[in-house]
């Protein structure tokens, strides 16, 4: 299984705080539009509409919260949109930050699962990246 991590200078809670909140999601990752369709904190069953722009092109999401336990565990599930969830985990380090390990779980259909190791590895890579920004993000002053 694939995955990829990345140790922030941030305690967990505020880690997950700042990660977890839409407003700060093109701050790391490619979205240029992030709307909560579902009223409340973010929670199991939220639900976005995330519009994100990759290699040139714009590609609109359907993602649903699947698990969100505060400073320790984030799950999104794609409902329109690649076929691969998220699943993070926050752990403290010895050094009071956060390790940020993300689990891409890939879900195509049929014959074509056979595929879903190298999907999640080109995820796992492509959120690398994103994980870096994240980083920057929060050691850099960001609250």
């Amino acid at each position: 299984m694939a995955s990829t991590t990345v140790e922030i200078a941030r305690a967990p809670d505020d880690v997950f705080a700042f990660f977890t909140d839409p407003a700060n999601l093109s701050a790391w990752q490619d979205a240029e539009e992030v709307e909560q369709l579902t009223e409340g904190p973010v929670r199991a069953g939220t639900r976005f509409r995330e519009v994100h722009k990759a290699m040139g092109r714009r590609r609109v999401e359907l993602t649903e919260v699947v698990e969100s336990d505060p400073g320790r565990l984030f799950h999104i599930r794609v409902i329109e949109g690649p076929p691969v969830d998220g699943r993070w985990e926050f752990a403290r380090t010895p050094a009071g930050g956060t390790r940020v390990t993300l689990t891409p779980l890939a879900h195509l259909p049929g014959r074509a699962r056979l595929a879903n190791g190298a999907m999640e590895q080109v995820t796992a890579l492509a959120f690398r990246r994103f994980h870096r920004r994240l980083k920057r993000a929060l050691e850099d002053g960001a609250t």
